[in-house]
């Protein structure tokens, strides 16, 4: 028997607890092919390699390898040309195949990996299948669809591309195709598949080059692998669905969920993309995931406020009165929420992009969004030479890091690049840092609390709007350095910004008072911040008082600020205020957004909801793990 074996490396996450996805589209393929009889009696399935293991073992650990395939994407290209390079050299005469969304169509690719045999464009289950067959005697590779491969003389060939439409596909879960990994020790999260295709064209996504309808798998398969999922212990379930709640069978699969896990204990969370036009259907899952605290926050994707934007990428978005309901409607049933812009769009300016996160605020999102910036996707209409030219669109590349890893884990390890966006005609690079840095401001002190009481209530009671708060903060800071902690603190994450954009630098951040972790850059402001908050506070206030005088209520709000925040080692405990923030606050963030702060004596209770003792675990259990959740990094006050 021939032997094939499947590569599809992602990361290892954590430090002390090894965290790594399950290979779910390599083992798509081979629960496909392994499911025909001429299949099994020719080819043997060897190992998944599915971490990043030292290439040169992986390789000798092969046991004369007669075809390998490789699912390629940007957090793994790299890694497998390098294994596809120590392969031929050992194996020069084992079959190499690259699929996966990195690869695109036409065979320019076989060009660029000279050691790639054949390339599958698209979804890879029926042309693996195929390929197999043809080299034990079946048809021929000029008769597959959706490949390219050389010819006998070195003529690259490229198939007919054909939309697969077959739905009925078998489960790499319930075949036990992954029975053996369960053994390896890593603590598994799941991908879990419902549908494949989106019926949207957004220019910076590369679902759009596939140009397939959305296809729906069998319920009898999902509810098979939701059922494997839950028995096999597995605690983290991430859905593929480019737009889980679409249709309304995602209601029954949801309520399976919450059925499985209240029986088993498991699946713990569920994390999907929603729909952003199905508010029926998507708010009766976020309820049932909520209330079965399995909620990873419900998705309110906006991507960009300004409509000049939206139509250079090809998205309509929700109007941002309906968006600010949305908002309000999921505060008041309790449903965390998170909104989704990116930073580096065609037609963005700097005004535009911090004038419109600052809008999002608003509109009352306060606890969490996130701001990504944007890469050019390979096989994505933003990456294509028209629209480069046209919007003269300049990248760097960029080292692809995960976030959330030790960085001694890929020290040693093939070096990763995305192509980062930053500068367009509208956006200079300068005005991309000036932009990376305010929303870094207003995620890191805003969203996770450090500042946002202070922010809304100079928005309610001296109608100091948000940018005006935030961007007059970074510069009042930068140009003076009587703001000691602030000056040195926005002058450092300035630099950082710079380093990315001129000198391809990593965008994470490693501040070993926090652990041994790669951290986004919000979360690294901060945690330096609540680390050192008397010295942030004193800026703080110096702020607040040029702005609106130094009266007694700049030391009331900055008081109550520095007494609501839950730090590691937080006792409960109560303190007088001359004004009733406790009530303000409460109102204002369930959506009573139009009830004044009260002057009045008042006794207020902080009581930390997540007690968390060093800051090692605060920065993970309270900052990293639950930021989208929950406002863990804010007492509960009353």
């Amino acid at each position: 028997m021939k032997n094939v074996y499947l590569v599809q490396v992602s990361t290892v996450y954590g430090d002390e607890v090894k965290n790594a996805y399950i290979p779910y589209a390599a083992g798509c393929l081979a629960a496909y092919a392994w499911a025909d009889s001429e299949i099994q009696k020719n080819y043997k399935l060897g190992r998944f390699i599915y971490t990043r293991e030292n290439i040169e073992k992986a390789v000798e650990s092969l046991d004369n390898p007669y075809l390998i395939g490789f699912s390629s994407y940007i957090w793994n290209i790299r890694y497998n040309i390098e294994f596809s390079k120590a392969l031929k050299k050992k194996y020069p005469d084992c079959i190499t195949v690259f699929g996966g969304h990195h690869i695109s169509p036409g065979g320019r690719h076989l060009n660029e990996i000279p050691t790639a045999d054949i390339l599958i464009h698209g979804g890879g289950e029926e042309a693996f299948k195929e390929i197999l067959e043809a080299f034990s005697g079946g048809k021929k590779l000029s008769e597959i669809c959706n490949i390219s491969f050389r010819s006998s003389d070195g003529e690259i060939i490229t198939t007919e591309s054909k939309n697969p439409q077959t739905t009925d596909y078998p489960s790499p879960y319930t075949t036990g195709i992954f029975d053996g990994i369960l053994e390896d020790g890593i603590s598994f999260s799941a991908l879990l598949e419902t549908n494949r295709g989106c019926p949207n064209q957004c220019a910076f996504c590369d679902w759009g080059f596939l140009k397939s309808r959305v296809r729906l798998f069998p319920m009898e398969r999902v509810i098979a692998e939701l059922r494997w999922i839950s028995d096999h212990k597995i605690e983290y379930v991430y859905g593929c669905d480019a737009n889980f709640g679409l249709f309304s069978r995602d209601l029954e699969i949801t309520k399976e969920l919450v059925r499985l896990k209240k029986e088993t204990g498991y699946p713990k969370k569920f994390k999907v993309n929603f729909t952003k036009n199905k508010f029926d259907t998507v708010g009766k899952i976020s309820k049932l995931l909520v209330d079965s605290n399995m909620s990873k926050a419900q998705t309110i994707s906006l991507q960009s406020v300004s409509p000049k934007v939206l139509e250079i990428i090809g998205r309509k978005n929700l109007d941002m009165d309906y968006y600010s309901g949305l908002v309000k409607f999921y505060a008041k049933e309790k449903i965390p929420t998170y909104t989704e812009l990116i930073l580096g769009l065609p037609g963005e300016t700097y005004e535009s992009f911090s004038k419109g996160l600052c809008a999002v605020l608003e509109s009352g999102q306060h606890n969490a969004v996130n701001i990504y910036p944007c890469e050019l996707i390979p096989n994505s209409l933003l990456g294509s030479r028209e629209y480069i030219e046209k919007y003269k669109i300049k990248t760097v590349h960029n080292k692809f890091i995960q976030y959330h890893i030790n960085p001694d884990s890929v020290r040693d390890d093939v070096e990763e690049y995305s192509s980062l966006i930053v500068e367009t005609k509208d956006m200079s690079v300068k005005d991309w840092e000036k932009a990376y840095l305010f929303a870094v401001t207003v995620l890191g002190l805003h969203t996770l609390g450090l500042t946002r009481y202070t922010a809304v209530a100079l928005r309610k009671c001296k109608n100091i709007s948000y940018y005006d708060f935030y961007n007059g903060f970074i510069e009042k800071s930068l140009e003076s350095r009587e703001y000691t902690y602030t000056h040195k603190l926005f002058s450092d994450f300035k630099k950082h910004f710079s380093d990315v954009a001129e000198k391809n630098g990593p965008i994470g951040i490693v501040d070993d008072r926090f652990g041994h972790i790669i951290y986004e850059p919000d979360e690294i402001l901060f945690s330096s911040c609540l680390y050192d908050m008397p010295e942030f506070l004193k800026d703080l206030e110096k702020y607040v008082a040029e702005l609106c005088g130094d009266s007694p209520f700049t030391g009331q709000i900055i008081s109550f600020q520095e007494f609501i925040m839950n730090v590691p080692g937080k006792k409960k405990e109560a303190k007088s205020f001359s004004y009733d923030f406790a009530s303000f606050f409460n109102d204002f963030f369930s959506g009573q957004t139009d009830i004044p702060l009260k002057k009045a004596e008042t006794q207020i209770t902080a009581e930390s909801q997540m007690p968390v003792d060093c800051w090692k675990d605060y920065v993970r259990e309270v900052v990293w793990y639950s930021r989208r959740m929950t406002n863990n990094t804010v007492c509960k006050f009353y």
